[in-house]
């Protein structure tokens, strides 16, 4: 479990702020809240996604799926279709090196501060993704999808929700969605699984489908994902005693 030090930070303005609150012991002056963070992992197919979004948009938290894609791109300063050429998918080297060129056929961007990377290494992906992480943490107000960012945190710091389904049910639902033959889902569902599993064995040498690192594991075979968020938020008030009413849900999410 990767260490994320508590020390005093100066304030971030690229990241999501805390939500603020009247303290009882100081006058009633507004004191910044830091709530914990919801790392959220996830089997392919059991809507994980939409599952995060309802539960960020419930509580007033920012979303952090495809959104934590682009804000490291932004920080290693390359073309996001390079990192999602990395995100959550295994190679058989921890620090094999993903050129754009080669990978996408792609031409390096040239931005603000000059050409961007056309390459970037497991090992940098790695240093990035846990310091935004940590920085999250920091913030408080995030739920994060994926990328093994329960491994990430410490126990206090996160709810560290895992969400499956049987498998058959999973493949069944991606061939009816994508239209396509049950082989050809077959592959792709187990394939997926295989990617996910292989990232967070080489990014933070753990099995994510371990149900001991987390919290609260949800089987959806039989729970609509509406029920699944709101036994995520039933699960996240109980442990840190959160208070307040549940938001009608928006698939818009906050701006980064």
């Amino acid at each position: 479990m990767a260490s994320l030090g508590h020390e005093k930070r100066a304030p971030r303005t690229d990241l999501p702020t805390g939500t603020t609150a009247r303290s009882p012991t100081d006058g009633g002056a507004r004191v910044e809240v830091f709530p914990r963070i919801i790392t959220l992992s996830r089997e392919f197919g059991v809507g994980g996604s939409r599952i995060a979004g309802r539960v960020a948009a419930e509580l007033g938290f920012q979303l952090w799926d495809h959104e934590l894609t682009a804000h490291l791109a932004r920080k290693a300063d390359a073309d996001v279709q390079l990192m999602r050429a990395i995100d959550e998918r295994g190679r058989d080297l921890i620090d094999e090196v993903v050129a754009t060129s080669l990978a996408l056929g792609a031409r390096p961007f040239v931005g603000a501060r000059g050409l961007r990377q056309s390459r970037v290494t497991r090992s940098q992906f790695r240093t990035l993704l846990t310091r935004t992480v940590a920085e999250l943490v920091e913030r408080g107000g995030a739920v994060v999808v994926g990328r093994g960012a329960n491994f990430l945190v410490e126990p206090d710091q996160a709810l560290r929700v895992r969400v499956v389904c049987p498998l058959q049910q999973r493949i069944e639902r991606y061939a009816r969605v994508s239209e396509c033959e049950w082989q050809a889902a077959e592959r792709h569902v187990c394939g997926k699984d295989r990617e996910r599993e292989l990232f967070v064995r080489q990014l933070c040498a753990e099995n994510g489908a371990d149900p001991v690192h987390y919290d609260l594991v949800i089987n959806t075979r039989d729970l609509s994902e509406a029920g699944a968020a709101k036994l995520v938020i039933s699960a996240y008030r109980a442990r840190f005693g959160v208070p307040g009413q549940d938001r009608s849900y928006s698939s818009t999410t906050a701006a980064i």
